[in-house]
């Protein structure tokens, strides 16, 4: 029995507490509220008199606002602190949601989805910096892997909920709800204990500085970038795609295999930390962009619905092990007062990947002759590039 527990004592880590557990459960409910106004935005819009072209835009503008948004958060971060940014973002998410649900225009509509975004990735980016300064360096692991559960856990039951929202009370309804989160943020953020913050002034404000910390963290973005891109591309379009085009299976079926990839995701989790510890962190990045590498060659040359269900766990395994460890990597070898800028390098190297991973990947299967496998040969290209350039990147102890 204590031969047991000592089992599950290093390979489960314990909870977090104090202001990093209030942090988890704040990002558990911002992204309950992400999920809801993604699942109506189209709606909503369509309500509004938004046509599709108008509705790709808003959603187009969301990402877009995200992205520009997330280098100046980290660098804001630093210089103000973690938890007024967070606060600040609350404050932001808050208006947004007020008035998007309020309005009845068109216009306002389209600033308040901007305003959300620029809100989302100041909130995200300083979160991500603060699980970095609350943890110990020990621990770090482990509380990257709790983000992300709280992030994953929150994504995956907002749209439930804000359809249950919408269906009750109106398409507005999960805006408003969306306010009230963020409302209850701004309060807690004013009253829970904080630890003292360093503030930076920070030097990397400068153009040349910036380029340096882009250079010298270009294998740790672009494997960041890599995984997000297979996933987003491969995992959540060309996969339901092929089994519903070569296996005819229905949507209920297509939605028990992406509940199967994401229960991958989080059931990794747990063992992060012990992953780390016995192959370093590097070497379990690696092995994570090795398996979601895997993962894209079943998918495209596997004629079997078994590698379906294999691929969508492997997509969920390699993602669930290697963004906590990026980010707890990160995180360790940063400079302390340019922690906020890496992370808002890493979301941005996210950002891009969802943007352009769906859109390329639909260019490569349409046009190279291949079908889908063009567009997952293109994933794999991609993961085996920065495969390497990470490795080589990590062997000379560059970032």
């Amino acid at each position: 029995m204590s031969s047991a527990r000592t089992i599950l004592s290093r390979w489960i880590p314990d909870l977090p507490n104090g202001p990093l557990a209030v942090l988890m459960f704040l990002v558990f409910l911002k992204q309950i509220g992400n999920g809801m106004i993604w699942s109506v935005i189209a709606l909503y819009g369509q309500e509004l008199g938004a046509g599709t072209t108008m509705i790709g835009l808003l959603v187009s503008c969301y990402g877009g606002a995200r992205l520009m948004a997330n280098m100046p958060s980290g660098i804001a971060s630093e210089r103000f602190g973690r938890r007024r940014l967070m606060q600040l973002g609350c404050v932001l998410l808050t208006i947004a949601s007020f008035g998007v649900t309020f309005t009845r225009s068109l216009e306002a509509f389209f600033v308040g989805i901007l305003l959300l975004g620029m809100a989302s990735a100041s909130f995200m980016t300083a979160a991500l910096a603060a699980v970095a300064d609350l943890g110990t360096p020990g621990q770090r692991l482990r509380d990257a892997s709790f983000y992300q559960a709280a992030n994953m856990t929150g994504t995956a039951l907002g749209p439930a909920i804000g359809g249950m929202v919408a269906a009750g009370f109106g398409y507005s309804a999960p805006y408003f709800v969306n306010g009230m989160i963020a409302l209850a943020g701004v309060i807690a953020f004013a009253v829970i204990p904080w630890p003292a913050e360093k503030k930076h002034k920070a030097k990397a404000e400068k153009l040349g500085s910036l380029r340096a910390i882009a250079m010298a963290s270009a294998g740790v973005g672009l494997m960041y970038f890599a995984i997000f891109y297979a996933r987003t591309a491969s995992n959540w379009i060309v996969m339901p795609l092929i089994a519903q085009s070569q296996f005819n299976w229905d949507m209920a079926a297509i939605g028990l295999l992406l509940t199967a990839g994401a229960c991958a995701n989080l059931a990794v989790l747990p063992f992060n930390a012990a992953l780390s510890r016995e192959f370093g962190r590097v070497g379990a990045i690696i092995a994570a962009g090795l398996a979601t590498f895997a993962a894209c060659a079943m998918l495209a040359f596997g004629h079997h619905p078994i590698f379906l269900w294999l691929t969508a766990i492997m997509f969920g395994a390699g993602s669930g092990i290697a963004t906590p460890t990026l980010i707890a990597y990160v995180a360790d070898v940063a400079p302390e007062n340019q922690r906020g800028i890496y992370m808002g390098l890493l979301r941005t190297s996210q950002d891009f990947a969802l943007i352009l991973g769906p859109f390329f990947t639909g260019v490569l299967s349409d046009n190279l002759g291949l079908g889908y496998q063009g567009g997952l040969m293109g994933s794999m290209l991609i993961l085996g590039l920065s495969l390497y350039v990470f490795w080589r990147d990590a062997r000379g102890k560059r970032l």
